[in-house]
């Protein structure tokens, strides 16, 4: 006899990707908030560099001579994870796969939402380190739980079998 999938073992992945896009969104508001005027503007804290930057392509700027192309692909692999996980989540176990993809789903609805409504997604901090090509880059809460959540992909699709924790 098959064991049955609780609702809440469903829910919990999407429920996850709107936590991480409500983080993300609240805290591109409170970077508009506490960096208003130019985009130049930037707090310092330890290795980190907080500052405003209007990204209007895809990961690192790719595309933004073609901003109508990059929001209708971010559209389109945002819905395709959505119905990855809703693949997913309806089975049991997969618990590397269902938490990439809510990581990954996470991360573009709130990019998504950014190029919809803005046109350009907001991406907020940088490291201070010193090789140049890694202090110039600027990412935000969503560009990591994506990063995070391919990885995470990837290895459950490596394993033969996904294990629960």
């Amino acid at each position: 006899m098959k064991k049955r999938t609780s609702l809440l073992s469903v829910l919990a992945p999407f429920i996850g990707a709107a936590t991480i896009a409500g983080a993300d969104l609240y805290i591109k508001s409170k970077m508009d908030c506490e960096l208003p005027g130019e985009e130049d503007t930037e707090i310092k804290k330890g290795i980190f560099r907080f500052r405003r930057h209007h990204n209007r392509g895809a990961m690192l700027n790719l595309g933004q001579k073609y901003p109508g192309e990059v929001k209708g692909l971010s559209i389109g692999s945002t819905v395709m994870t959505f119905l990855m996980l809703c693949f997913s989540s309806s089975k049991r176990g997969r618990v590397f796969e269902k938490t990439g993809l809510a990581f990954i789903l996470g991360g573009a609805l709130s990019n998504t939402y950014d190029r919809v409504k803005k046109g350009y997604v907001m991406d907020y901090v940088s490291l201070d380190v010193k090789p140049a090509k890694i202090r110039n880059l600027v990412f935000n809460l969503s560009d990591v739980f994506i990063g995070f959540g391919l990885i995470l992909y990837f290895i459950s699709n490596l394993t033969a079998k996904d294990r629960a924790l």
